[in-house]
């Protein structure tokens, strides 16, 4: 997030840098450039390239250029990439800044060579032994909370409760993470599903929310008593609603399998706190109570966000080119992470002899997010949009980082229960419109511990 997201979008939030995870100012940055890209030490201006976000209604520009970042705060074997992309942001519907986790290349519509992701670039220099990531957004709700975790070129074993089910990448690229919905239910005595017909849905760590058919939201409203404010597109609780949930304390199963369907499925199960969150100033002058769901007007609109993600590990192998999806645990502090790095397919080690990890290497990257942003992201992305819409009806993926270490089981190799990944890597170049619109706005709040995985 630049100054502008400060400055001109959100001038009247008391203490919006902190709010927004701090603001990056590339001049005080003595690696940032604009060589190739513009003339000057400002970034050009590009939209955004969060095709399926922009379906939601999430889009926004970015001032790009290039500079040095390390994954940590200073200290010995962190890795430091240098000339990798960076977009600053302003708009609210992204309040805090991201970190991308996709291997394929940048390619700016004024340059000829693709620019390397920072996945890309850890792989290519030999930091992870595959490109491959795991996450779970963690969970506020649990006592003590439980942070985020991120590992790039492995997974946290401690952090989920393994299955059988894999599934294939989809054809499409940008909408590679996609399942089969196949029923949504809770269990309450007696009670309807509230999906009973499946769907294909997105899987995206970038929404806060589901968005699921209209059908689908509405029976969630009937059978909760929810409330659908059309002007902030939320659905909101009262107390009298909210008091009697906590009484009943509903658990949810979503059930997921293969997209296009299939007989194998797996089971998310979210308590009702996972959807229990509030809206608060500057959004709303009183504490008010909403649940994190939309209503999706179309197919290409069905997500499951960062609230499905609280109850889910998701471990995404672009080498293999499958996920999976299993169940979260939720481990106490006292329980030591169980980094596993993932190896490249067997093929790939033979004819690449010489890019064996050697003892003292990183083979991965975890970073531990704290329970705060898992409920910052789902709330003020909400408040950031509610925000905006009263303002407009009135007439008007930085993240700071800690780090312990953590070591890493890198020779230990994926079963048929834990395999992730993909048969081959390809290059896509994502091309990045210039734009000329103003600035805009939109994004969230963390903390962040990092993890260094050795070999």
């Amino acid at each position: 997030v630049i100054s502008e997201g400060c400055a001109d979008v959100d001038p009247n939030l008391t203490n919006c840098p902190n709010e927004r995870g701090y603001l990056f100012q590339s001049n005080l940055s003595s690696t940032w450039s604009t060589q190739g890209i513009q003339n000057g030490i400002d970034g050009v201006i590009f939209s955004l390239n969060t095709f399926e976000e922009g379906v939601l209604g999430l889009t926004g520009n970015g001032s790009y250029g290039y500079d040095t970042i390390r994954l940590g705060l200073p200290g010995p074997n962190l890795p430091i990439l240098q000339k990798q992309v960076l977009a600053g942001i302003w708009t609210d519907n992204y309040f805090l800044g991201s970190l991308g986790l996709s291997p394929v290349p940048f390619n700016f519509t004024i340059l000829d060579d693709p620019q390397p992701s920072m996945l890309g670039t850890l792989r290519n220099q030999s930091l992870i032994p595959s490109a491959s990531w795991a996450y779970a957004a963690g969970a506020h709700y649990q006592d003590p909370p439980v942070y985020g975790s991120l590992t790039l070129g492995g997974y946290d074993a401690s952090r989920f409760e393994p299955n059988n089910l894999t599934f294939p990448f989809a054809v499409d690229f940008s909408r590679d993470l996609l399942v089969s919905l196949q029923s949504i239910t809770y269990d309450t005595i007696g009670s309807s599903p509230l999906l009973a017909s499946s769907i294909d849905i997105f899987i995206d760590s970038l929404v806060t929310e589901l968005w699921l058919p209209v059908a689908v939201c509405e029976a969630f409203a009937q059978q909760f008593n929810l409330t659908w404010n059309a002007q902030g597109q939320l659905y909101l609780l009262d107390e009298m609603a909210h008091t009697a949930l906590l009484v009943q304390n509903p658990t949810f199963i979503f059930t997921i399998g293969q997209a296009g369907g299939g007989a194998d499925t797996t089971s998310i199960v979210l308590p009702y706190a996972a959807f229990d969150l509030n809206l608060t100033s500057p959004i709303v002058g009183d504490t008010t109570r909403y649940f994190p769901l939309k209503q999706a007007q179309n197919s290409s609109q069905y997500t499951l966000g960062r609230t499905f993600l609280q109850a889910a590990y998701l471990i995404a192998d672009y080498e293999r080119r499958n996920f999976s999806v299993s169940r979260a645990l939720f481990p106490s502090t006292s329980v030591s992470e169980n980094i596993i790095a993932i190896q490249p397919p067997r093929d790939d080690l033979q004819e690449k002899e010489s890019r064996r990890f050697s003892r003292g290497k990183i083979a991965g990257i975890v970073i531990s997010v704290t329970a705060i942003f898992a409920l910052a992201i789902a709330a003020v992305t909400f408040w950031r949009r509610f925000f905006k819409v009263r303002r407009q009806a009135a007439g008007s993926e930085r993240i700071s980082m800690k780090e312990p270490a953590t070591k890493v089981k890198a020779d230990a190799e994926l079963d048929n229960t834990n395999t992730y990944q993909l048969e081959g890597q390809q290059t896509i170049k994502v091309e990045l419109p210039v734009s000329e619109h103003a600035l805009e706005r939109y994004e969230i709040d963390s903390n962040v511990r990092v993890h260094e995985m050795g070999t």
